[in-house]
């Protein structure tokens, strides 16, 4: 026999003993109950015949239920039911032996009193000591084994769930002491076995009292500006800072003990999500193929990982890129195995192959993502910007039409309102010829307008973490200027959203709340990272690139929005088009702009804001940065 077999064997009989000793003392807790204690000498005999037919029967129930093969150290509320059930079969049929055995001594209430005193010694047996053992081990060896006392702020389900994952860990390198909530309510109440010591104001008292070295906030529904005043009172305390992921990094909010991780200045920028519906239609995407044009990049390879957790038949993976396309193909396959995943290398302004690809792969619903993004690089490459973000929209869009796709969702751009760039106007026309088409197909065709995406590659977080990685100092183009933020994930989420809203012909928006100012933007981050905003060369200001506005805006003069059913969501009322062409009048148009910078510049300037200049010139810019 084994050295692990012999423990085992040696856990198991005492735990034998253990229930034998508690039956006994079941019975005569019970007699003393029913006598006032006082027990008559005549009873022990009823105690001799009760014993001896109730503690076999105790330990034959025990083994059919299994109480004596379970790690009670991760035992649930199974285990308590097999307690109860192993008890209450053992007590029938010993209480069966006894009148069997014709004793002149017999009591109903002493029989009923014992089965329900051996329910609570065995349960207490096995939970109670759980949980000492479990605080003995925090006491003990959490100091000696160098675990980090915290503080989790937000007592809710993710935080419960969290100090759960704790206790549950051998190796947990946290030691928790309590919560804190702005829930007054919840002042002084236990949850998970832990209790809530106050609110977020009452940090700095209660980290000095008890030592705590880190907060982890617990809040992954809460807005950027909760989370800000919650790091206030963090930074008051003088603890270091941690959270847990934000309610859309998961599939369900819950969080695990390697989830933790550094504040970073998207966690700022996060709107309240608690009131917004995060379930699709099953119909919608489950067990339909999917396919997602830019697959590779930061937003189309987010909504690839989005749309896993909704069960798609098939996800096709398009993209012209093959290093990215193998990176989110290798990354979901790894998450989930049970989903097939296409990649595809394609280049969508190639019409001829992706008219193969969707009559091979015939997608039920295309998310369109695939788009030349970067406002300075469009300035200087008018027919190409054309080519990839008009010519290819409408490659895509004709194709999925052609072979029957339900619905089609494309993602546009804040630039594309009132646009002053090339990548803006490109972006327009793709908005009018998708709206045009849609009156002409059976395909549902929708646009989604975001604002700045926050992770992305090249966004401007991008280039400030970059920076201040190499010492340089964070550049800002303006001043004054402001954009509007979004993360990675919610931009996926507004996706998906909008094409199960749309009844075809729709333009969305997030609720993006106040645009952020960048030079603000700047300050917060370098705090965030640790230094003074204030101290020389830590800010510089450039000028605005070639396009660049320094304000944005989500809908024109000529459009409105109104709510829609998910809430956080808004849609465009549009007004009059800007351009009186039919889709194909239009896509010919775009064709030959392929070929002229003089003919894509005269289609650009066709959907610029008339009472504007068409672009910013080279001396407008030097005029507002005082350049």
């Amino acid at each position: 026999m084994s050295e692990s077999q012999s423990g085992i064997q040696w856990h198991r009989g005492l735990l034998l003993i253990l229930d034998a000793l508690l039956l006994n003392i079941a019975i005569v807790i019970a007699m003393w109950l029913r006598f006032d204690g006082q027990i008559p000498a005549v009873w022990w005999e009823f105690y001799r015949i009760s014993a001896l037919w109730i503690t076999p029967a105790l330990l034959l129930f025990g083994f059919a239920f299994g109480l004596y093969n379970r790690v009670w150290e991760y035992a649930r509320s199974e285990a308590a039911v097999a307690i109860i059930f192993a008890s209450t079969a053992a007590m029938i049929v010993g209480s069966a032996g006894v009148i069997f055995s014709e004793s002149e001594i017999f009591s109903r209430s002493i029989l009923l009193m014992t089965w329900l005193v051996l329910i609570l010694l065995i349960g207490a047996s096995r939970f109670g000591w759980r949980q000492i053992r479990r605080r003995l081990y925090t006491e003990t060896n959490g100091r000696k084994n160098g675990q980090i006392p915290v503080i989790v702020y937000g007592a809710g389900h993710t935080g419960a769930n969290f100090v759960h994952h704790v206790k549950t860990s051998d190796d947990a390198p946290y030691r928790i002491l309590g919560f804190v909530d702005d829930n007054f309510s919840l002042t002084g109440m236990i949850v998970s076995g832990q209790r809530v010591l106050g609110r977020g104001a009452d940090l700095p008292q209660i980290v000095e009292r008890l030592g705590v070295s880190e907060v982890i906030l617990a809040a992954p529904s809460a807005s950027g500006k909760r989370i800000r005043r919650m790091l206030d009172y963090v930074r008051d305390s003088g603890a270091r800072a941690r959270t847990l992921p934000r309610l859309l990094e998961t599939a369900d909010g819950s969080a695990a003990l390697d989830d933790v991780r550094d504040i970073c200045y998207a966690d700022l920028l996060g709107r309240d999500m608690a009131d917004i519906d995060l379930a699709l239609d099953p119909d919608y995407v489950s067990g339909r193929v999917v396919l997602v044009t830019g697959a590779g990049g930061s937003i189309g390879s987010e909504i690839c990982r989005q749309l896993c957790r909704y069960a798609p038949r098939e996800i096709v993976l398009l993209g012209r890129g093959e290093n990215r396309i193998h990176a989110i193909y290798r990354a979901l396959q790894a998450d989930f195995s049970d989903i097939t995943l296409t990649p595809c290398i394609c280049n969508f302004t190639n019409e001829d192959h992706l008219r193969q690809v969707f009559k091979q792969h015939r997608p039920d619903v295309v998310f369109h993502a695939g788009a030349h993004k970067h406002v300075y690089l469009m300035e200087e490459h008018p027919t190409e910007a054309v080519r990839n973000n008009v010519v290819g929209t409408a490659n895509v869009a004709l194709a999925a039409a052609e072979t029957g796709v339900e619905r089609f969702v494309a993602i546009s751009t804040d630039k594309a309102v009132d646009p002053r760039s090339v990548m803006g106007a490109t972006k327009r026309l793709s908005e009018i010829l998708l709206m045009k088409l849609n009156e002409e197909y059976q395909t549902k065709f929708t646009a989604v307008r975001f604002g700045n995406v926050i992770g992305s590659s090249g966004s401007v977080l991008t280039i400030f973490q970059q920076q201040a990685a190499e010492g340089r100092p964070l550049t800002v183009t303006h001043p004054e200027a402001t954009r509007f933020f979004m993360t990675v994930e919610e931009a996926a989420f507004l996706v998906l959203q909008a094409g199960a809203l749309s009844e075809g012909g729709d333009i969305y928006v997030l609720e993006m709340g106040e645009p952020v100012c960048i030079h603000q933007m700047a300050r917060e981050f370098i705090e965030l990272n640790g230094r003074d905003p204030d101290e020389p060369g830590a800010i510089r200001i450039t000028n605005l690139c070639p396009g660049e506005k320094v304000h944005e805006r989500l809908y024109s003069s000529r459009e409105s929005l109104k709510a829609t059913r998910c809430g956080g969501i808004e849609q465009v009322v549009r007004g009059e088009p800007e351009i009186d062409l039919s889709p194909a009048e239009l896509l010919a148009r775009a064709r030959e702009a392929t070929v002229s910078r003089t003919q894509a510049e005269a289609l650009l300037d066709s959907v610029c804001n008339p009472t504007e200049a068409p672009r910013l010139l080279d001396e407008e810019v030097m005029e507002a940065t005082g350049g």
